[in-house]
């Protein structure tokens, strides 16, 4: 490599290294300062609203200051909890059994069914709510956890289908028909041989889902109606009043309500990029 092709190399590399840390300080920058203002009073923050408070102030995570003003955070936090974790069995069973097959069984309509998932990922949700409302209500599902896990799980399905049947085509069929010479039928090497390969993009799948399902706000907030029944997000908006916004116990919630994701990211973010590639280089 000549000096010239070596200085472009480099300038090249550092003009994109920059730009990447560039992008991870806007991505981190709100965050940071949400988690600050989360320790300021609400006339702190009105007076200014990027100042350093000048004491830690607690009282913005006083739980039982929230059930006096008719927030039940403890409520909110378990129904979104439960809602994402039900909601992401039922998706990733699904859509794993769907994406195997898709991926190593030959059927007629094949094409069809991918060109359909295709579709129905591109559709945005707001174009479904009314339809999906009045059909939740009529099933009696309104303020039920059923109300909300059976439309997620169905929205969501086909872009967790589309990303695991990637990753199956590119599944040794070699080590299944192994486990066949063996003694293993179909279920068998399904599932000693292909699920505990498949964990990684297993993650990628449960890690994508949780986030989306955990921060979703429009459905939450048309089905769950009852204050006991609100999920975290729809909760939040409590302390936006018509005239009034508690600023600082608004703040409060929103560093409680980033908690599990960024939880789940610390713990899976490997396996995040490594289901990511697996389906992008065929081996």
């Amino acid at each position: 490599m000549t000096d010239k092709n070596k200085i472009s190399s480099f300038f090249g590399s550092s003009t994109l290294q920059i730009l990447l840390i560039f992008w991870a300080f806007l991505q981190i920058a709100p965050v940071l300062w949400q988690i600050i203002s989360s320790f300021k009073t609400t006339p702190e923050i009105i007076r200014d609203l990027f100042a350093f408070p000048k004491s830690l102030y607690l009282g913005n995570y006083d739980f039982a200051k929230f059930s006096e003003m008719g927030v039940e955070i403890g409520a909110y936090f378990r129904n979104s909890l439960l809602i994402t974790l039900f909601t992401l069995a039922v998706l990733i069973t699904i859509s794993y059994l769907a994406a195997y097959v898709i991926a190593k069984f030959r059927f007629k309509g094949k094409n069809i069914v991918l060109f359909i998932l295709i579709l129905l990922v591109g559709v945005p949700i707001h174009s479904l709510i009314v339809p999906l409302y009045y059909l939740i209500a009529k099933m009696g599902l309104l303020n039920r956890y059923l109300g909300l896990i059976l439309p997620y799980a169905a929205y969501f399905c086909p872009f967790s289908i589309l990303i695991l049947q990637s990753f199956f085509r590119q599944f040794p069929d070699e080590l299944i028909e192994a486990s066949k010479i063996d003694g293993c039928n179909n279920f068998k090497a399904f599932i000693k041989v292909v699920l505990p390969i498949s964990l990684g993009a297993i993650s990628t799948v449960f890690i994508i889902n949780f986030i989306q399902i955990w921060n979703e706000f429009l459905l939450g907030y048309i089905i769950m109606k009852n204050n006991n029944s609100r999920t975290l997000p729809v909760g939040i908006i409590a302390y936006q009043g018509d005239y009034v916004v508690q600023w600082g116990p608004l703040y409060g919630m929103l560093v409680i309500a980033i908690i599990p994701t960024i939880i789940i990211y610390l713990i899976f973010h490997r396996n995040l990029i490594k289901g990511v590639t697996a389906g992008a280089i065929k081996g």
